[in-house]
């Protein structure tokens, strides 16, 4: 049974996209606290919600400086506590529910992953998004993403300090409709919308870091890896030297009693199972050969991380 909600999303959606003409804004300037030049794109949604005792528009703001990019909704009102539980569906994406974290005042939430988010809202045509605050009624509001891509091919000096993989996408003098953006930034967020579903479920376990690790450093010299290397996900077994650490091109184990540790590229994997139990921990068995265990993991997250190694492998064998 589809969700009343969702329901009411998509029919949104399709009146957005259907009568509303973009409303983007662009301003520039530079920031007081670290000089550099920033660009701050504004959208007022199409729609109002009743709070307190009139009606208001949300805004979707999109902050970048070279250095940080914040993606924020500003609710209008006060909508909730320290973090706020938001959602939201985009067509080709579906629905996503995650706890934002919330500005003092309760008013404006962060997302957690901003360039993600601003990828696929450069690859569709809308965004229908809510929260639920704690003592009030859920808070829908609709924004239409039309000429957002422009706007970032213009900007992309700044955007493109950001993230390489701004420049890439607009490197071209003509700029690619949404098809071709949907299919250059497959992979990317394919490969992100994964990660980021792997780390909410994995959020309460203290063994495991998500990017950006912050002892990384340690990790060069007990993984061989380098400052290059893109560290994803590590499992810290015994005092941040012998764990497994996930990277972008491959799965890397140091187990205790070994100088090097096993190195498995995600390109030569092709069958990863899953064995064991709660009392001695669930074992990850990778081309039928025992690679590593996970301690205090129920046996649901060690599934999502197999699947995750599985959708790795498929992405890099299919080019």
């Amino acid at each position: 049974m589809i969700p009343r909600f969702l329901i009411l999303f998509i029919t949104g959606l399709n009146l957005l996209v259907s009568n509303t003409p973009t409303n983007w804004t662009v301003e520039k300037g530079t920031n007081s606290d670290n000089g550099r030049i920033f660009s701050l794109l504004s959208n007022k949604s199409t729609n109002e919600e009743r709070i307190t005792s009139e009606r208001v528009r949300g805004e979707l703001k999109i902050y970048c400086d070279g250095k940080g990019l914040r993606l924020i909704i500003n609710w209008g009102e006060f909508a909730n506590l320290a973090m706020g539980n938001v959602y939201y569906y985009m067509h080709n994406y579906g629905l996503w529910e995650q706890d934002w974290i919330m500005s003092n005042n309760g008013e404006i939430s962060y997302a957690p992953d901003p360039l993600l988010l601003l990828m696929q809202l450069i690859t569709t045509d809308s965004l229908a998004i809510g929260i639920k605050p704690k003592y009030s009624n859920e808070i829908r509001y609709y924004f239409n993403n039309n000429g957002l891509s422009d706007i970032l091919k213009a900007n992309q000096n700044i955007f493109g300090d950001y993230s390489q993989l701004i420049i890439e996408i607009f490197n071209d003098k003509n700029l690619p409709d949404k098809y071709k953006l949907r299919s250059m930034l497959s992979n990317y967020i394919s490969k992100e919308a994964d990660l980021r579903s792997l780390r909410v479920s994995l959020f309460d376990n203290d063994r495991f870091f998500f990017r950006p690790i912050w002892y990384k450093s340690k990790l060069n010299e007990s993984h061989h890896t380098d400052s290059g290397d893109d560290k994803i996900i590590y499992y810290n077994r015994w005092l941040k030297k012998k764990g497994t650490l996930f990277t972008e091109k491959d799965v890397r184990v140091a187990h205790m009693f070994t100088k090097k540790p096993r190195i498995i590229a995600y390109q030569d994997i092709n069958h990863v199972e899953v064995k064991g139990n709660t009392i001695t921990g669930y074992r990850i068995h990778i081309n039928n050969r025992y690679i590593t265990r996970f301690h205090k993991t129920d046996k649901d997250k060690i599934e999502q991380i197999r699947r995750f190694i599985i959708n790795r492998s498929a992405q890099y064998n299919s080019g």
